[in-house]
């Protein structure tokens, strides 16, 4: 006698992708080619309200949220206590040129990632492949 199964068809799993929020065009494409060495989807954003939008309308969490400090509108450090209490998984990285010490950083942030640009390829694989595990 057969019986129907009660398996269901494996649901595809949804991919990785990173976040990269900057202002500068240049930067964001460098970040870009790198990340997507490692095969994961990057979605650029040239500021806050942008990544906001991004993220209200992908149905998964980024791995990596990789923030610019200084941009125009709301700044890096606004947008990164922005979204610590929405994010459940993601980690955020904040990026400046403006300083290589976290000696002036806020007292709310000091354990979110900071990265000092210009940055190294190895770095950025390091967060990225870090990560994903």
């Amino acid at each position: 006698m057969n019986y129907p199964t009660t398996n269901s068809p494996a649901k595809p799993e949804t991919p990785a992708w990173v976040l990269v929020v900057d202002d500068e065009e240049p930067i964001r494409q460098v970040m870009a080619g790198f990340i997507r060495e490692t095969g994961i989807e990057v979605v650029e954003a040239f500021d806050a309200a942008s990544a906001l939008v991004i993220l209200g309308k992908r149905p998964t969490e980024p791995l990596i949220v990789f923030v610019d400090v200084v941009m125009p509108g709301m700044d890096g450090l606004a947008l990164a206590r922005k979204l610590r209490p929405t994010l459940k998984t993601a980690r955020v990285v904040l990026m400046s040129g403006q300083t290589s010490r976290k000696s002036w950083w806020p007292a709310d942030l000091l354990e979110l990632t900071f990265l000092t640009k210009p940055f190294r390829h190895s770095e950025i694989m390091e967060l990225v492949r870090g990560t994903r595990g």
